[in-house]
């Protein structure tokens, strides 16, 4: 009897797993369409660093951001607006832009990568050469929202300044 019950059991709990709803799917995710919200970000995030708006610019960084910029590691959101404001100050004339090259969005929808590359002018129209650099951009999906989690770039060498450091 013992193994009648067991049996009887066991078939009832198949039973309630086979009449059970299938387990609902993740929802699709439509990679072009974030990596479309990214280039957006990053093109909005750039209108707010060219016209030095630094409360805007802070709403693109997640709060535990690292920028990583030749040597530089500024970890937090306050290491990089402390960076960000002396930066400012000791180049008021300054001008950057940048262009995204590719975004790569993961499949889960919550992680991209974009790549580009900067040119900034230390001086805006003084005499000071502009410096080429190219960039990666790390972006966390969070409560619905793009953020910065690791922006990271370096400045492109000149050939005649690579030609005399090779010598």
């Amino acid at each position: 009897m013992p193994l009648r019950h067991t049996f009887c059991g066991v078939l009832a709990v198949f039973a309630l797993v086979a009449c059970a709803a299938p387990p609902a799917e993740e929802p699709v995710v439509d990679v072009a369409a974030e990596a479309q919200a990214i280039r957006d970000a990053s093109a909005a995030w750039l209108q707010a660093a060219q016209a030095r708006d630094g409360a805007t610019m802070d709403g693109f960084f997640a709060a535990d951001v690292t920028t990583i910029f030749d040597g530089e590691i500024n970890v937090g959101l306050a290491e990089v607006r402390s960076s960000r404001e002396e930066g400012w100050a000791s180049q008021p004339d300054s001008t950057i832009t940048w262009n995204t090259t590719a975004v790569v969005v993961a499949a889960s929808g919550d992680l991209a990568v974009e790549r580009g590359n900067w040119t900034e002018d230390p001086d805006g129209a003084g005499e000071a050469p502009e410096e080429d650099g190219e960039y990666l951009t790390v972006w966390k999906k969070s409560d619905g929202q793009w953020k910065m989690l690791y922006d990271a770039g370096t400045k492109i060498k000149a050939e005649e300044e690579a030609a005399s450091e090779g010598q």
